[in-house]
């Protein structure tokens, strides 16, 4: 397991411990369990009318009956089997009227909701490794206390504890694995690492445990092994990077690099591009990131109201329980490795195509599975094997709608996007649970209300939604305002001139540089740029025009009389002036004498006033000498020689520093 393989496989092997905890969601079918018929002490077998075991008809006739043909001792313990030891069994909370509306699964999916309302924008905020740390972290206790309580109020209360923490590992962990894995390799290790292997997984605990506390402590073990591989994992750098913080975001890079045990060429200053930052407001004025912001929203709410709706109904698809919801995990989990395996080769099969397939798969699963209850066939090999598929394809939809999300929302403000759809997919969950009464009443009405949805689905995905295959997640709705040079500290690529800093090379006083270097790399590809160039086009920002200043009158300035007069004194005298400067000029002009210096083959000619000039510095000179002149200590022969030649013939060294001035 070399390259960026490795990275991976343990994101991979991260990602799936998360999801046993996160199937705490599925568990609730387990903890809600109670059979569909059930004997008193006394040997009388009814059929329950409602999860509650005193909710039965006594006037109705004894499913064992004394004189029955058979044995009826068979017949007792078949229909006094139990094959799970639940939550409900336990606390029997459904004979109350309170509890009767709020399930226990409802409490589970109140936690989750309200977990995504606060936990994908502090992901936004502080980090998605931090935030998916913390929520296993308080996840894993919670989830040991509600299977030592004997208090049924406690134990509801812990279980929307849980739920509030099964937001994070969910919303933010997906969000968090989906930005560090390859993304060419994004949906075939998600075919190997998902949710149907943790319902089997669950499952597994469940049949080996046969009682609810048993598996729950089971459960809380093995997902506490991925705390020490994220407290070992580095924040994700795509975040980083878009909150401006290169510095760290080239240590997590190079973090990445040894886990991978790859190495990559870097640069002491390399080139990224700085984007304009993204809002939720942005989100709803641009056009494109808007009808996919809320195609993605109601794509959660209907599928996972369809999901729900299909499993949590599902415990009597067969007899016996966990043959049901072991193959219902099965029958996903192939169909997505199937898919996973051959998505690249399949270079039409985009999320769009894969979610319409899917959908129309579902929706001719569920026409048989209303055909099997009215023909009355529950429990046959065709209600079975249409049960499966139906939720298997429905599932494979909201797989759809995950990567959809995270490749055609904004980095800035993707967990939070993602938080807001869950809210929906929990809206839609929790109407879920509250058609449960149906099934004792008349159950064709739960699949009429699937079908009805998942046919507006399909159409509205048609026509809306966009293809997002192997997209850049980091291009994704971004417009680019400038380039960003951030300083590598430790690396220097080969072939540079400069070498790489050691020990005793000082660090520089600023870890970004705002000006390109020579080396400078671009990070950005030229598709990038392409990308970039495109949305900058698309989310131009439109400039107000500016308001036109009023035009001031024109026409001439009246000028006052003695200030007319003034002006035009003044331009006669200026002209007079004008012309006594110019006959000056003139007359010095005829009067230069011709001076020779000897310079080796240049004559200059002075000015005869500059002549008289020079004389009569000479002669003050040479009065200075005479009478105040004292040798310094400090005076050379050099300046003793230029002393005495003052009174010599001028050189053109004497006189440079005048004709320049004179020239000018």
């Amino acid at each position: 397991m070399t390259g960026s393989w490795r990275l991976d496989i343990i994101i991979m092997v991260l990602y799936q411990i998360t999801l046993i905890f996160s199937a705490q969601l599925l568990f609730v079918i387990f903890l809600d369990y109670m059979p569909q018929t059930y004997c008193t002490d006394d040997n009388f077998c009814y059929k329950l009318q409602s999860k509650c075991l005193t909710d039965y008809d006594a006037n109705e006739p004894n499913l064992c009956p004394v004189n029955m043909t058979g044995s009826r001792r068979d017949c007792i313990v078949e229909h006094k089997t139990l094959y799970f030891y639940s939550a409900q069994f336990e606390y029997q909370q459904n004979c109350g009227a309170f509890y009767k509306v709020v399930h226990l699964s409802t409490v589970t999916f109140i936690g989750t909701l309200l977990g995504n309302i606060v936990l994908g924008i502090l992901a936004d905020k502080y980090g998605r490794r931090t935030i998916y740390f913390l929520s296993v972290l308080f996840g894993i206790p919670c989830l040991l206390i509600s299977a030592s309580v004997e208090n049924v109020v406690v134990f509801y209360i812990f279980r929307t504890l849980i739920g509030i923490a099964i937001s994070g590992t969910l919303t933010v962990g997906y969000t968090y694995a989906i930005e560090m894995i390859s993304p060419d390799r994004r949906l075939r290790l998600f075919a190997m690492a998902n949710w149907p292997n943790a319902r089997m997984i669950q499952v597994l605990f469940a049949y080996i445990s046969q009682e609810w506390t048993r598996t729950t402590f089971v459960s809380a073990s093995i997902s506490s092994l991925a705390l020490p591989i994220l407290w070992w994992l580095p924040e994700s750098p795509i975040w980083l990077e878009q909150k401006d913080k290169y510095e760290e975001a080239s240590r997590a890079r190079k973090r990445i690099e040894r886990i991978s045990g790859v190495s990559a060429d870097h640069h002491n200053n390399y080139e990224m591009v700085a984007f304009e930052k993204v809002t939720p407001k942005r989100i709803l004025m641009n056009p494109k990131l808007r009808t996919s912001f809320l195609m993605i929203l109601f794509m959660y709410f209907y599928v996972g109201l369809a999901v729900y709706i299909t499993d949590l109904n599902g415990a009597d698809m067969t007899r016996n329980l966990y043959l049901g919801q072991f193959l219902a995990g099965l029958v996903l989990s192939m169909a997505q490795f199937i898919i996973g395996m051959t998505e690249p080769y399949l270079t039409g099969m985009g999320r769009r195509v894969l979610f319409l397939f899917s959908q129309l798969i579902a929706i001719i699963c569920y026409i048989l599975i209303v055909i099997c209850l009215y023909l009355n066939w529950k429990g046959s090999f065709t209600y079975l094997a249409a049960y499966t598929i139906a939720y298997a394809s429905q599932s494979i939809c909201l797989e759809a709608a995950y990567l959809s999300l995270v490749e055609l929302m904004p980095t800035d403000v993707r967990a939070t996007v993602g938080s807001i759809a869950n809210i929906c997919m929990k809206v839609g969950s929790l109407l879920a649970t509250e058609t449960q009464a149906l099934k004792f009443t008349y159950e064709p009405a739960l699949f009429f209300i699937n079908l009805v949805f998942c046919s507006i689905g399909i159409v509205l995905v048609f026509f809306c939604l966009e293809e997002s295959r192997e997209a850049d997640m980091k291009m994704v709705g971004q417009t680019a305002i400038g380039k960003i040079f951030a300083y590598d500290e430790e690396v220097t690529a080969q072939g540079t001139d400069s070498p790489p800093r050691t020990s005793e090379t000082p660090a520089p006083e600023s870890p970004l540089v705002i000006a390109e270097p020579v080396t400078a790399t671009p990070l950005v590809s030229k598709e990038q740029l392409k990308i970039i160039e495109k949305n900058n086009a698309r989310n131009k920002l439109i400039v107000e025009k500016p308001i036109p200043k009023k035009k001031e009158k024109e026409g001439p300035v009246e000028i006052p009389t003695p200030v007319r007069k003034q002006l035009e004194n003044e331009k006669a005298t200026s002209d007079e002036s004008l012309k006594t400067m110019e006959t000056g000029k003139k007359t010095e002009e005829s009067k230069e004498v011709s001076l020779e210096t000897k310079t080796g083959e240049t004559n200059i000619n002075v000015p005869k006033s500059l002549v008289k000039f020079a004389e009569e510095q000479k002669n003050s000179l040479a009065d200075t000498q005479e009478n105040d002149w004292t040798p310094l200590p400090s005076e050379n022969k050099s300046a003793a020689k230029a002393r005495d030649q003052l009174g010599k013939r001028p050189s053109q060294n004497t006189f440079s520093k005048y004709d320049n001035e004179s020239e000018k």
